[in-house]
């Protein structure tokens, strides 16, 4: 959806009508790399990112999901994030060490754990959040506008690149 005022026209669905192959996978690829140049330009950087706690791909992947399903288990998050259930353990250890997170063991199997993001790695994740608003309203409205105009077709890639993943399970 194209906010209004926007200059930013929305891809018609009938884009890849008449589009060669070449064209749409050189417009994918262009795609994927804007996509990760959002992503290193929002990274962490600087004084005002103090209060945020530097965290590798794997440990990010795995506190977000803690935080997003308290009392989730390591299996839950090996599966939903594609990761390896030996590296989302590794991640569980140094995350509990630095105080991001706990485990639990309901009382009905003592074999099972519930994983918890505690208080300060919420902080720190909201704070990031926060930081990341802040360099995007530094931005000219036309393009906010293009970006949340697209956030749903990239919750939507997001999402269709993640289930085939969450097929294999």
């Amino acid at each position: 959806m194209t906010g209004e005022g926007s200059t930013v026209a929305p891809v018609p669905r009938s884009y890849t009508l008449g589009v060669t192959a070449e064209r749409e996978s050189a417009d994918l690829a262009s795609l994927a790399e804007s996509i990760l140049s959002i992503a290193h330009w929002l990274r962490p950087r600087g004084g005002e990112w103090r209060d945020v706690v530097e965290l590798t791909g794997t440990e990010v992947a795995v506190i977000r999901e803690a935080i997003r399903s308290p009392g989730c288990t390591p299996t839950h998050i090996a599966s939903i994030t594609g990761l390896r259930r030996s590296n989302v353990s590794t991640a569980i250890r140094v995350l509990e060490s630095r105080g991001l997170l706990v485990r639990a063991r309901p009382d009905r199997d003592a074999r099972s754990v519930q994983l918890e993001a505690t208080e300060a790695a919420v902080e720190s994740f909201t704070h990031m959040r926060r930081l990341w608003v802040e360099r995007l309203l530094e931005l000219p409205e036309d393009v906010r506008a293009g970006g949340l105009g697209a956030l749903e077709a990239m919750e939507r890639i997001a999402e269709e690149l993640r289930d085939p993943v969450l097929r294999r399970i």
